[in-house]
């Protein structure tokens, strides 16, 4: 029997809301003894546009209010919505005129009651992070597919007959079943082929090693993850987006509620990675650097294709990345090729030639410089002076020849030719270590750059063991991470007081730095984050979901990082596609007064999930234990 309305408490009415249904009674009576309850009637205004703000943040709890936007948009408030969240995180004066449309009830929160209960509970810092990403999906520009590879549906790349076993099948035959048909899951199904669950190597790890289950125990009792499922009809984007979403690495697809199809993750990224591309072939096949070069302005079209067919801004930037890598790979080829025909010879040694910086977190947009270095086997000849001087040739080439088609040479000469970045594996782990030991903010400006690599070309186990010995050295020596961090709060995001985003001036006119003031700021956080807890992922959307996995973000704060990483890419590659088709110097530059005042809206909402994001950095570092 359900309780009479009038014996349901505020905290409990507020739970059963969008906002706070994941928010713990406990912290809800908390927030509901420091409220008070106000009653608008009909028709009253609880405040309007130049209005200073009250220092208070508002909750519906029962009536009609609507948000009269200066965009001429009116927004219906939910009960348990909250009013004046943006003046609350921003400080600034209202800019919405917001009217009771019948008698309503509302709590008031004093500001800094609410930012207490914010910091000291992370389920109500969550809840707003969840508002905040809900925000930028709704206000973000519409990026279904209607054509293209990702526009068909999922049927074309699932892998079918789905591979399953009964709910009593021990976990030694399902570990056996998946080994001998190299798969990654095993659906779980009953007697009638209804979908019941799904197990993975993971679930099967977990169940056998923490919770100390039997291998001749059932699935059903050991190991149960419930799956995502999606339709037949389901687009490739959308499924890609479902796995964002949800973290998820597997999608079961139905029909009349059986399994029919598994897609995963390495399914969709295969068949964007095998789509038929002029460009990266004739990349591949390009005989000298001036072929090379002339190959160069076709990336333009390629970006408009890739922003065309790709969902998510961060997806279309990683593979516009993957072309630059296939065009960096190609010149590190030719360039060997050239040392042959000089009568230098082949490599004396192993090596792996590294990318930094963008390139190393595949971010690269138009207009990449050069980050780079090079790492030389530790053998008993590598530092002999013959194998010396065959490097130093083949990297002043090499930064030269990538020159030449069109990746300007790094202005703080983060290049291979450079002795710092030039070194055996041995040389590369002491200067690691020696910063650590001796952190400074030069080595804090320099880890930033530097610390974002993999390899491009040569010998992967090279790269991967000096990031182990990274990882392990700032494990141990964390002082680094505070400079670190020190350095990137020198970047500010680009929203100030009164709800206005924050432009530079100059004689072309007032521009905001995306990549400065938005993007970097992102990529610094999640590199910090990454590294202080032993993460070895690279791309910042790989980070920030590395960081959910192993506690340290909740996915709420995750999902608002990610979708103002989105719309600041968004609106970077568009800018630098235009930029580029009419003929002008790329840069990072946005003008504000050009986006529409949705645009405008959403990136002053992105903007404020940035500060929030180097904000939990900042806190981080606070302590004085560094």
């Amino acid at each position: 029997m359900q309780p009479n309305r009038e014996t349901v408490t505020t905290e409990q009415r507020l739970a059963a809301t969008r906002t706070f249904r994941d928010v713990p009674l406990e912290i809800l009576r908390e927030l509901v003894a420091c409220a008070s309850q106000r009653v608008l009637p009909g028709g009253t205004a609880l405040f309007r546009p130049g209005e200073k703000y009250k220092r208070e943040i508002y909750i519906l709890l029962d009536g009609n209010v609507v948000m009269h936007r200066p965009t001429g948009r009116q927004d219906t408030v939910l009960p348990g919505d909250l009013i004046g969240l943006a003046n609350y995180l921003d400080k600034n004066d209202y800019t919405t005129k917001t009217v009771a449309t019948n008698q309503s009830l509302i709590l008031a929160i004093p500001e800094e009651r609410f930012k207490a209960l914010e910091e000291q509970r992370p389920a109500l810092f969550n809840a707003l992070s969840r508002i905040i990403a809900t925000k930028l999906r709704e206000r973000s520009p519409d990026r279904s597919i209607s054509t293209g590879v990702l526009a068909q549906p999922v049927t074309g790349v699932m892998r079918t007959p789905v591979v399953s076993c009964r709910p009593d099948t021990p976990l030694h035959d399902a570990f056996s079943m998946m080994q001998a048909r190299k798969i990654g899951s095993l659906v779980v199904t009953d007697s009638r082929s209804l979908l019941r669950g799904v197990i993975t190597y993971a679930g099967l790890a977990e169940a056998l090693l923490l919770h100390g289950a039997r291998p001749d125990e059932k699935v059903i009792n050991a190991v149960f993850g419930t799956p995502r499922v999606i339709d037949p009809e389901t687009a490739l984007w959308e499924a890609e987006e479902i796995m964002k979403r949800y973290s998820a690495k597997y999608l079961i697809v139905l029909e009349d509620q059986i399994p029919i199809g598994v897609v995963s993750q390495t399914d969709i990224l295969r068949i964007l990675i095998s789509r038929p591309s002029t460009l990266t072939n004739r990349f591949r096949e390009a005989d000298s650097i001036r072929e090379l070069a002339d190959l160069m302005p076709r990336l333009v079209d390629a970006a408009i294709d890739i922003q065309e067919t790709n969902h998510r801004p961060s997806s279309a930037v990683r593979l516009l990345s993957e072309y630059h890598l296939i065009a960096q790979r190609r010149v590190v080829e030719l360039t060997l090729r050239w040392m042959e025909t000089r009568d230098l010879g082949k490599a004396p040694v192993g090596f792996s030639v590294l990318i930094m910086g963008s390139g190393g977190r595949l971010e690269m947009l138009l207009n990449p410089d050069q980050d780079n270095g090079i790492i030389i086997e530790d053998t008993p000849i590598s530092e002999s002076p013959e194998v010396s001087e065959w490097f130093d040739h083949f990297c002043n080439r090499l930064n030269r020849n990538l020159e030449r088609i069109g990746y300007p040479l790094c202005p703080g000469a983060i290049m291979a030719r450079n002795p710092l970045y030039n070194k055996t594996l041995s040389k590369w782990k002491q200067q690691i270590s020696h910063i650590a030991d001796h952190p400074t903010e030069k080595a804090a400006r320099w880890s930033n750059v530097v610390f974002d690599f993999d390899t491009l070309y040569g010998d992967d186990s090279l790269t991967t063991e000096l990031r182990r010995h990274a990882l392990a050295e700032l494990k141990e020596k964390p002082r680094l991470l505070k400079m670190m961090s020190d350095h990137d709060a020198e970047g500010k995001p680009a929203i100030g007081f009164f709800n206005q985003l924050v432009t530079m001036k100059d004689k072309q006119g007032e521009y905001i730095d995306i990549k400065r003031n938005g993007l970097r700021i992102i990529a610094d956080a999640a590199r910090i984050f990454s590294l202080q807890n032993g993460v070895a992922a690279q791309n910042t959307t790989d980070r920030l979901n590395a960081l959910v996995r192993v506690g340290k973000l909740s996915t709420d704060f995750r999902d608002s990082v990610q979708e103002a990483f989105e719309e600041l890419l968004d609106l970077l590659l568009t800018h630098q596609i235009e930029q580029a088709k009419s003929g002008r110097e790329l840069d990072k530059l946005i003008n504000p007064e050009r986006l529409s005042q949705q645009s405008r809206s959403t990136l002053r909402m992105a903007m404020r999930a940035v500060k929030r994001f180097q904000d939990r950095l900042k806190d981080d570092y606070a302590s004085d234990i560094f």
